[in-house]
């Protein structure tokens, strides 16, 4: 059963959202993150303007939903970091019209999916678990720090399904293994007439897997990554993890801290559910490091080692009790780059390095056949594009990684014509090249900006991230290339990977103190269209292409947007070619900030 939302909010103050009369530059986002709400039975949106019928299907979106409860003895206690809220899951649901073009009906629910943990918190007034930044009592004792390492070292798996926090990304049709699987039946059971969802998970940066009911979004299971293959017996692994969209087939990694770290780089099987490690990378210059995500290329899985590094192997978690106070940045160190072979069972085919920055995820990576003379790495660099500019935010092979060794050469987005001009130059037989695009940050800086009372907008410390910090806490869209690397055999099948035109993403210029519009990145020309609207703060935006389009940009995005001034959002529908607003689906309430979503196609 649900917690009602009277047990959880702030005292005296509506789902806990304060005034917001005092917002920075008049312009109001507290709501995103106070907001505890929940609309456990589907309501109706009001429509307007013209939602294409190709659009129809399910929207989910993810993310913290509220970071208050009230105790028993009517304190407050607050998460401190965005990344620790309480997890909620969003869907929306659009109808396919019955007749005519255009979508006339979309129907909205959603449910935290943590009811257990939380109400553990609101008993107990504390978080007594290993969280990613949650602020300590800095006048806690020595004695009480050494017992909750122990219990944080010594936890097991919560046995409630409820009883996790997983919230980062969403994933439908995961293919699962075994007692997974058999929790997949359980799932058919709930009738969902405008998709085919048979399960659909919860992920995040801890290896804990949370299964949900793709209908009433009521948690089933919480598994971790070693129910679907022993060794995956690692705490971290990467909230974005990779699927092959022709294949189905599903990637990740797995880190295991200690003395020596090891990655483990996996594969599900999209047909049977199996799990095969495709490398195990330990020894030499591999350290422990928190990876967001990791990139996936037609024939290579990528692991980009970031300037993220966990402090004494990673030891220091247990003591800090969250990631970040444990992580270092350390500006002598340069990025490692570990390339594994995917098709062929090679394992480890390439090792690189790059300058030390920080990332969250690629926005996409691909590979070419190896430029011989004219190659990617003897392109010319130019001046990189900053989020102001461009607006850009969003065979078990186990062996060393130090014998192997390369490059990676990094340049600006504004390189991409000199290297379409090199295409035309003789290939090297069985090497191949990668290119990937990834914003990038100087320092750690952005991961303490996401503490709540730095983006509030009603908050002091906010402000000093609009006037002065901010700057390191924009990303640099940057292109890097892993020249030569290696590989027997050539795959014919055409899978992902490849290269994009346009990108699309959230942007932050400084109008308020979180993200202020949504942006659209020519990375051909290098111009970018930013849609900015007073007051409207938005969410990730996600692209629909146009089943009878020609262009690349023919279709929808789809953004979450919440509205300052009302204290409302809405779900906004833009034309992706012109970026103008085709249509709206207008809610009488707030949905708070969320990280990620994905979008299942109707029948």
């Amino acid at each position: 059963m649900a917690i009602s939302d009277e047990q959880l909010k702030a005292p005296n103050t509506p789902h806990g959202v304060a005034n917001a009369t005092n917002s920075y530059n008049d312009w109001p986002n507290d709501a995103g993150f106070e907001t505890f709400h929940e609309e456990t039975n589907p309501v109706e949106l009001k429509v307007s303007g013209t939602i294409p019928a190709y659009a129809a299907g399910i929207l989910y979106r993810t993310g913290p939903g509220g970071h208050q409860v009230t105790t028993p003895k009517n304190k407050t206690f607050a998460v401190s970091h965005w990344f620790d809220g309480f997890a909620q899951t969003h869907r929306f649901e659009l109808l396919p019209p019955s007749k005519g073009s255009s979508i006339t009906r979309v129907r909205y629910n959603s449910r935290h999916t943590c009811d257990k943990l939380v109400e553990k918190i609101r008993n107990s007034g504390e978080m007594a678990m290993t969280t990613f930044g949650q602020q300590r009592d800095p006048c806690e004792s020595f004695f009480r720090k050494v017992m909750s390492s122990f219990q944080a070292a010594t936890a097991g798996d919560s046995k409630a399904a409820s009883g996790a926090n997983v919230g980062v990304t969403i994933k439908a049709n995961m293919p699962v293994p075994g007692e997974m699987a058999r929790r997949e039946k359980t799932q058919r059971e709930s009738k969902d007439s405008s998709s085919k969802i048979h399960n659909l998970w919860l992920k995040t940066d801890n290896s804990s897997l949370q299964c949900i009911d793709p209908t009433t979004l009521e948690p089933l299971d919480v598994v971790r990554q070693a129910k679907l293959h022993p060794d995956l017996k690692g705490p971290f692994t990467g909230a974005h993890s990779r699927t092959d969209p022709i294949t189905g087939d599903w990637y990740n990694y797995n880190l295991e801290v200690g003395r020596q770290a090891t990655y483990r780089v996996f594969c599900v099987c999209g047909k049977t559910g199996k799990t095969t490690i495709l490398a195990t990378l330990t020894g030499g210059p591999v350290r422990a490091a928190y990876l967001h995500s990791m990139l996936l290329t037609e024939r290579f899985v990528i692991l980009c080692i970031f300037d993220a590094y966990f402090a004494k192997g990673g030891a220091k978690v247990l003591w800090t009790r969250n990631m970040l106070d444990a992580m270092e940045f350390d500006p002598d160190r340069k990025n490692l780059w570990l390339v594994v072979d995917r098709r062929h069972g090679q394992g480890l085919v390439g090792m690189y390095e790059s300058y030390p920055f920080f990332a969250f995820h690629p926005v996409n990576a691909w590979d070419v056949p190896s430029q011989i003379g004219e190659g990617a790495a003897n392109l010319p660099a130019s001046p990189p594009v900053s989020e102001t500019e461009a607006g850009i935010v969003q065979n078990n092979s186990s062996r060393d990684a130090s014998d192997i060794h390369g490059d990676a050469y990094s340049h600006s987005i504004r390189i991409r014509k000199a290297f379409e001009a090199s295409q035309a130059s003789e290939t090297a037989p069985g090497t191949f090249d990668i290119i990937a695009d990834i914003p990038t940050y100087p320092n750690l800086d952005i991961l303490k900006r996401f503490y709540y009372h730095n983006m509030k907008g009603t908050s002091p410390g906010a402000r000093n991230y609009v006037d002065g910090k901010g700057a390191t806490s924009k990303p640099t869209l940057t292109r890097f290339f892993l020249p030569n690397v290696g590989s027997t055999r050539i795959p014919t099948t055409s899978v992902p990977g490849k290269p994009s035109r346009y990108i699309y993403g959230v942007c932050d210029r400084g109008n308020s103190t979180f993200l202020d519009g949504l942006i659209k990145y020519d990375t051909r020309t290098q111009t970018a269209v930013a849609r900015i609207v007073h007051a409207q703060s938005p969410g990730e935006p996600i692209f629909l292409a146009d089943p009878d389009g020609v262009d690349e940009d023919d279709g929808v995005c789809l953004s979450v947007v919440l509205d300052g001034t009302k204290g409302k959002s809405h779900l906004l529908v833009l034309d992706a070619k012109t970026f103008e607003e085709v249509g709206r689906a207008e809610m009488e309430v707030v949905v708070p900030f969320g990280f990620h979503g994905t979008h299942f196609a109707g029948s």
